[in-house]
């Protein structure tokens, strides 16, 4: 059912590696801390880095990884939370979360991040930093839950969420789009284990089910506060329907959020056919950098 989706999560990989411009193998500067448990399932992990002398305040990067919310691994991202912390001197994380389905819900996957954040904020600070805000970021599903985490979990965060970068990131799982196309088979399933609750061709539809669907929206989460917001998004995607990313660019407009709407009229879901777009998100990332980390 999901093997579309799954190599496209592996082309996106290249792609956001690629924003950070990443080379080679040589030896990093950096403190590292692997595989931290921030709980007792298997998937609770997190790695963080550090630069080498790092001490006081200091912001995070934290990157979640995508593959539909049922695959995927942390490893994606490692090159680039590395880099966070061997040049941008920042400090960088990668999370596992705990893959969906019939016993683990949204909500479940928003709480991993919860907790993957307190836990690198307390090993961070024994090592006399003091982690104080955080820019999450990541593609497809990572861009879908950092979307949702940094809207929906900004005043109680153990790192205040300052800014959020969504490469193909559903925004609105209410949207008819995604049954259109059909790229994926029957998304029922996929949609009923994010809900928690039964979505069926018959039900989607009703009260219920829009609700639980909004609930766990990055979408239906947007005010006046939401934290600033780059959204990269394929005219063409086959995956997350482009209309999740025009619906999300209107209502941060309509509330006056800063943020940058970057289409790549060419690609699909992996942000592959646009070089040009392709530099002018590299060059929107590190601006976001610079503006809201520093």
């Amino acid at each position: 059912m999901f093997e579309k989706i799954i190599a496209f999560f592996m082309s996106i990989i290249a792609f956001f590696l690629g924003l950070f411009g990443l080379g080679g193998e040589e030896e990093l500067n950096i403190q590292a801390f692997t595989d931290c448990a921030y709980g007792t399932h298997e998937r609770q992990v997190v790695d963080f880095y550090l630069p080498e002398d790092a001490s006081g305040d200091m912001s995070l990067v934290l990157l979640i990884h995508g593959g539909a919310w049922i695959a995927g691994d942390k490893s994606a991202n490692t090159g680039a939370a590395q880099y966070c912390a061997s040049d941008l001197g920042l400090a960088g994380a990668t999370l596992n979360y705990r893959y969906l389905s019939e016993d683990v819900n949204m909500e479940d996957l928003v709480d991993d991040i919860d907790a993957a954040l307190a836990t690198v904020k307390a090993k961070a600070a024994e090592k006399g930093v003091n982690l104080n805000k955080v820019l999450l970021t990541g593609s497809s599903a990572g861009g879908h839950l950092s979307m949702l985490y940094a809207y929906s979990r900004k005043a109680t965060a153990p790192i205040t969420p300052v800014a959020v970068v969504s490469n193909s990131g559903p925004t609105d799982l209410c949207d008819e789009n995604f049954h259109v196309n059909n790229a994926l088979g029957d998304l029922h399933q996929l949609f009923s284990h994010a809900a928690g609750i039964p979505v069926t061709a018959e039900n989607r539809n009703s009260a219920v089910v829009k609700a639980a669907l909004a609930k766990i929206s990055p979408l239906y989460y947007v005010n006046s506060d939401t934290v600033p917001t780059i959204i990269n998004h394929g005219a063409k995607d086959s995956i997350v329907p482009y209309s999740n990313a025009v619906s999300l660019d209107k209502a941060l407009t309509a509330f006056g959020v800063t943020h940058i709407f970057n289409t790549y009229p060419n690609s699909d879901h992996d942000l592959g056919d646009d070089k040009d777009v392709a530099k002018i998100a590299d060059k929107n990332l590190f601006e976001y950098v610079d503006a809201y980390l520093r």
